[in-house]
């Protein structure tokens, strides 16, 4: 009991009704009243002055409620105050720990350091954190399955922070357990009573393998325009704080590539193909006193070719004829163009498409191209030499990149009813050496034709037609006098093919009239003798190459080279 005046109180929660303290005011007042935040709970008696609960309070709701008490006379009319009651509500243990998650999923690497965190379990406690009724530790209760005698994780009590023990470094294997369950607890009472409370989940736990793994062959387009350096992967330390460095396989006199502290590997200058096409080197990590941490790893890469070659077009203008007898869809010739990027690849897959004809038939197309071997054909059944006796198309040759344009000229010619006749039906023999280098005309070839001049009706074409099956010879023919050249197409080898009996046919670019065929007349034989030039010994493999380790003894064998004589003498 007190006079009227400001007044604290600290009060436990949970208590239920209770007496708090009486008020005494001073004449003539009769009556108390109390307002603010009674919240339904805290109230006085008008008459005696009682400030009492009326039920309990909650930490957790409300930690303070503020009132103002005030003496009235009969009237109604104030006599003291209003004086300012602060009631502080005191925290009792009321709440057990809540975990955030009913259960957590990690994931830890095979080999991580010991004692370096791979995940976090948090809980809560509606209980006043700064009183133990707050604290939380945190432990691990159970471990499923645990296969050793030690633990192989560990928690911290105070951040909820699991780690691998010691054992667990050495022991986690992905082959042998990739999965553990973590029964952890967390207690309030910051642990120092037996009188907490208690809450606990589930954590399950993957094991992977360890990140320190060497990258797949790399691959990397010659000449790039891109700003260098240029990142083309990434590797990763178990550990962290690591140092990143290369340690190069080949001593060249530069190694065009770099690894900065995160782990990152860079080229760092274009690369040439046609210098280099592969490069090989370690990686290494070390800490700060220059020891290594992990195990070196191998990183291979290869220098791809990029498509940096256009179309050429054989000719500047590609001349074909066809005679205006011709049927839809015969042939009438091949426009050929070359690409100087590395054969069988995208790079130089060449595709064809008329992009016009002069002159020009309305709403008609006389020829097709096909897209993938560049061969013409009509698209009508015949053509009229009175009409126009000369088309001239622009046709489109493109790569996946570039594209060129070839001027293709088509002469209407008459009909092709007469065939080519040698002057001679048999050529003789001729000894050459094998040594004549690739390129030497041998022999000269002559047949006549009867069908119009400069067409190709009348133009002959020379083929070997027997006894050359891998082209050690090829015969270009002069187109003003219909002269055939026979060359020496590969290099000639008296030991693989001392004779070459050769058969060699005239033909025309243009068919044949229907009745008329090639014959004997068209039809020469030749026979070449090749004789032998003493040549050196060859090595069974242009290049030898072994890899040894630093520390082998003195006269290990490191590797055995062979060569052998064409012509089959001992070699030394």
């Amino acid at each position: 009991t007190g006079p009227l005046k400001d007044m604290n109180f600290s009060i436990p929660e949970e208590g239920g009704v209770r007496f708090i303290y009486q008020f005494t005011s001073k004449l003539p007042a009769v009556t108390f009243r109390a307002t603010g935040e009674k919240d339904g709970i805290i109230d006085i008696v008008p008459r005696t002055g009682v400030l009492y609960l009326n039920g309990s309070l909650d930490w957790e709701n409300k930690t303070v409620h503020r009132l103002q008490v005030e003496s009235l006379d009969e009237k109604g009319n104030k006599v003291e105050g209003p004086y300012t009651v602060t009631i502080f509500v005191e925290d009792i243990n009321d709440n057990p720990p809540e975990f955030e998650q009913a259960k957590y999923t990690g994931v830890v690497r095979q080999n991580s350091r010991p004692g370096k965190p791979f995940m976090y379990v948090h809980a809560t406690d509606r209980d006043d954190p700064t009183t133990p009724h707050g604290q939380l530790t945190y432990s691990i209760l159970h471990h499923f399955p645990n296969p050793y005698e030690e633990m192989l994780f560990q928690i911290d009590s105070v951040t909820g922070a699991i780690s691998p023990s010691k054992a667990g470094s050495y022991y986690l294997d992905p082959q042998k357990q990739d999965s553990f369950t973590l029964v952890v607890t967390a207690r309030d009472m910051a642990g120092l009573t037996m009188n907490a409370f208690t809450s606990s989940t589930d954590v399950i736990i993957t094991v992977k393998e360890s990140l320190w793994k060497a990258p797949s062959t790399i691959h990397i387009q010659e000449n790039s325009t891109q700003v260098h350096p240029v990142n083309i992967s990434q590797v990763y330390s178990n550990e962290p704080d690591v140092i990143y460095d290369i340690f190069e396989k080949e001593k060249l006199p530069r190694l065009p590539f770099s690894i900065d502290q995160n782990g990152v590997i860079y080229v760092t200058e274009p690369l040439d193909r046609e210098e280099k096409e592969s490069y090989t080197f370690f990686l290494v990590t070390k800490d700060h006193e220059g020891e290594l941490v992990d195990k070196p790893l191998q990183v291979h890469i290869i220098v791809e070719d990029i498509n940096d070659n256009p179309p050429v077009c054989q000719q500047a203008l590609t001349v074909l004829e066809v005679q205006e007898n011709e049927g839809g869809g015969s042939n009438i010739g091949t426009l050929f163009a070359t690409d100087m990027d590395k054969e069988d690849t995208l790079n130089s897959r060449l595709q064809f498409k008329i992009e016009s004809q002069v002159p020009a038939v309305p709403e008609s197309n006389l020829f097709y191209i096909q897209q993938d071997t560049g061969i013409l054909q009509l698209t009508t059944h015949s053509l009229n030499r009175r009409i126009a006796s000369n088309y001239s198309l622009k046709v489109v040759v493109t790569d996946s990149v570039f594209q060129t344009i070839c001027d293709v000229q088509i002469h209407v010619i008459d009909i092709n009813d007469q065939i080519p006749i040698f002057e001679k039906s048999d050529y003789h023999n001729m000894t050459v050496a094998e040594s004549l280098p690739v390129g030497t005309v041998i022999l000269e070839i002559q047949a006549t034709d009867g069908d119009e001049p400069g067409t190709g009706s009348s133009y002959i074409l020379y083929q070997m037609k027997e006894g050359d099956p891998n082209n050690t010879f090829i015969i270009d023919t002069d187109s003003e006098t219909n002269r055939g050249f026979v060359k020496i197409n590969k290099p000639l080898d008296f030991e693989a093919t001392p004779v070459y009996n050769l058969v060699i046919n005239a033909t025309n670019p243009e068919p044949l009239v229907s009745g008329v065929q090639y014959n004997s007349s068209s039809l020469t034989l030749f026979k070449v003798f090749v004789t032998n030039v003493d040549e050196p010994p060859v090595f069974h493999k242009p290049a030898y190459r072994t890899e040894l380790y630093e520390d082998v003894p003195v006269n290990t064998l490191v590797v055995t080279v062979e060569a052998y004589d064409p012509e089959g003498d001992s070699v030394r």
